[in-house]
């Protein structure tokens, strides 16, 4: 796809692919790299590979016709889309494990013992009490997510 997608709009250079474990992004462009980076996770059938091929290709022959100003979703982009024979479409709406808290952090009551679990740390400089019996709040521990994962 890429070899035709290249023989038909060419760039200065064919751009390399890298496969990367993106859990929620299809693919990206990178400029710089001339690289397409495509999501091992994510890209499950040979159409969304496709269609996530040829959205990233258009980025960079935008860009390479345009310059920096075509770097986002906009016309020259759009047109490049279009060029590609795609319809052009910012977001993809495949299924994907959504990014997942890895820990659980938990603050306890002094005064009654009480334990609140978070996802995140308290601001650091500032005291909480808790509102039932007035006590002050501090860290008791951090202890890993429990359930499933979402490594490979």
């Amino acid at each position: 796809m890429l070899d035709e997608a290249f023989l038909r709009f060419p760039i200065k250079k064919k751009p390399l692919i890298e496969w990367r474990p993106y859990r929620t992004t299809a693919g990206r462009a990178a400029f710089k790299a001339n690289a397409i980076l495509l999501s091992s996770l994510v890209l499950t059938d040979s159409e969304k590979l496709r269609d996530t091929l040829l959205h990233e290709y258009a980025h960079l022959l935008a860009f390479h016709r345009e310059g920096k100003a075509a770097m986002n979703h906009g016309l020259a982009w759009q047109q490049a889309m279009r060029d590609l024979g795609v319809e052009p479409e910012r977001t993809h709406k495949y299924d994907c494990k959504r990014n997942q808290s890895r820990q659980v952090v938990i603050y306890r009551c002094d005064k009654c013992g009480s334990t609140f679990p978070r996802k995140r740390r308290l601001p650091q400089r500032r005291a909480y009490l808790h509102r039932d019996c007035g006590g002050k709040i501090k860290l008791h521990g951090v202890e890993p997510r429990k359930g499933d994962c979402d490594e490979p």
